[in-house]
């Protein structure tokens, strides 16, 4: 046992990959490679020679709140639902404000124990602000506020006189992106990094919103697809580049990501197996470093039973905490050939395509240019044809279609359906094919 790990000559990558040479046989090497779609190379196997230097940890925090996001038109039934949900075994709560007072919406609920976001337009943003300023302790509570405009300097400047009066030092963090539609119309992995880099530098080059939250952490919320070690380099990228803005702008602010499970991918067809999707889409939120997670209903798109979708997507989360031990974690990735290089390559691709954004003016000039749109437009087309063509499979959608499964839409449903379809090759697929929908 002494000679065990002396006796044997270590194997470089040269040799590795010369044994693989021997065993395909005549075979091109090249056949094991692939190129992913963020234009990345994925080699056969990874060592120590691929990593480019030693590596610290991306986040050293191991737990996550478990989120759940407020879905009702009427407030006193939204702050049912969102009672019943805490009850449940979640933690952080997300709410849409729109019409929903402060008062009736979080009667009951104590913000000081758990994690809250809230998106907030020009006309309700005075009142929950004044709510929780005045009949919450705010001091002690742990919110996020999004502004429902972000596509210019005015939206910024309008956003900090409504948040100034919020004091230094609470918990209630105002800088805030929201990336999860740039997300959410089938945006890779790496153009969406980028993004969220430029609307952050927007945040960071705004200087009196620093000196209204000094201290307080950015917040970044993004979406999560199944593509698992892609999503978990993706979050850990964008710690890492947030590392790099901090040292250029000489501050201290950490960066809180909230994180949702895809729309992108969801079928109705067999919606069970969303439940292995989103699954999937939870671990890798949770192993890339999210600090909450929301985890979308298996019936997202057509529910036929919300209540128990609901449970079981806060049961699903309690799993990987309780069962699974995913909160007695931190960034286990640390130092994996394959996921370090991974992440260092997107950041690359990342930063490259961030540039690009900064000799075009910067994240609200490309946005009014519609660079994003367009290029967004072109990657969902592209993936639109892989599901088409078979080149990327849906089970239970354009594989393994389980036909003794009886679903009836009405031409209305249809139609509604039609218009979530846009971005989500799925769901446009079923439709195409299973309920004549051109």
């Amino acid at each position: 046992m002494e000679k065990l790990f002396t006796e044997f000559k270590p194997s470089s990558a040269a040799d590795w990959k010369n044994q693989l040479i021997k065993e395909l046989k005549g075979e091109d090497y090249s056949t094991l490679q692939w190129n992913n779609e963020n234009g990345i190379t994925i080699e056969p196997f990874y060592t120590s020679e691929d990593l480019k230097h030693s590596y610290t940890p991306a986040f050293t925090h191991s737990d996550w709140e478990i989120c759940v996001k407020g879905k009702a038109e009427n407030t006193k039934e939204l702050n049912r639902h969102l009672l019943n949900d805490l009850n449940r075994g979640a933690s952080a709560i997300e709410i849409i404000a729109e019409n929903h007072s402060p008062e009736e919406a979080l009667e009951g609920i104590s913000l000081q124990h758990i994690h809250s976001s809230f998106f907030l337009n020009s006309i309700n943003a005075g009142d929950y602000i004044n709510y929780l300023r005045t009949s919450q302790n705010a001091e002690k509570i742990n919110a996020s506020l999004f502004p429902s405009a972000f596509s210019s300097q005015e939206d910024i400047k309008n956003w900090n006189e409504l948040t100034s009066k919020l004091s230094n030092g609470t918990g209630i963090k105002t800088n805030s992106f929201n990336a999860l539609p740039f997300h959410n119309q089938n945006c890779l992995a790496y153009y969406e990094v980028a993004i969220t880099l430029s609307a952050l530098v927007e945040l960071l080059e705004n200087k009196a919103g620093l000196q209204t939250k000094s201290n307080a952490a950015f917040v970044v919320k993004t979406g999560v697809s199944a593509d698992y070690f892609m999503q978990m380099a993706k979050l850990r990228t964008l710690r890492r580049l947030w590392e790099v803005l901090k040292k250029e702008y000489n501050i201290n602010n950490d960066l809180h990501i909230i994180a949702e499970t895809s729309a992108v991918n969801k079928s109705i067809s067999d919606a069970y197996n969303n439940l292995l999707r989103t699954t999937i889409e939870a671990m890798a939120a949770v192993a890339g470093g999210c600090n909450e997670l929301v985890v979308n209903g298996f019936d997202l798109f057509f529910a036929t039973n919300p209540d128990l979708s609901q449970r079981m997507a806060i049961n699903q989360q309690l799993i990987l905490k309780n069962e699974s031990y995913f909160d007695k974690m931190a960034d286990v990735a640390c130092g994996s050939y394959y996921i370090e290089t991974l992440t260092d390559t997107l950041a690359e691709r990342s930063l490259s395509a961030f540039k690009d954004f900064e000799k075009q003016g910067g994240y609200f000039q490309c946005l009014a240019k519609k660079v994003f749109i367009n290029e967004i437009q072109t990657q969902a087309n592209e993936q639109a044809e892989k599901v088409n063509a078979l080149k990327q499979l849906a089970v239970g959608v354009n594989k393994f279609k389980n036909d003794k499964e009886k679903i009836n839409l009405s031409q209305t449903q249809v139609q509604e359906l039609a218009g979530m379809a846009i971005n989500n090759p799925v769901l446009s697929y079923e439709l195409k094919h299973f309920f004549n929908h051109a």
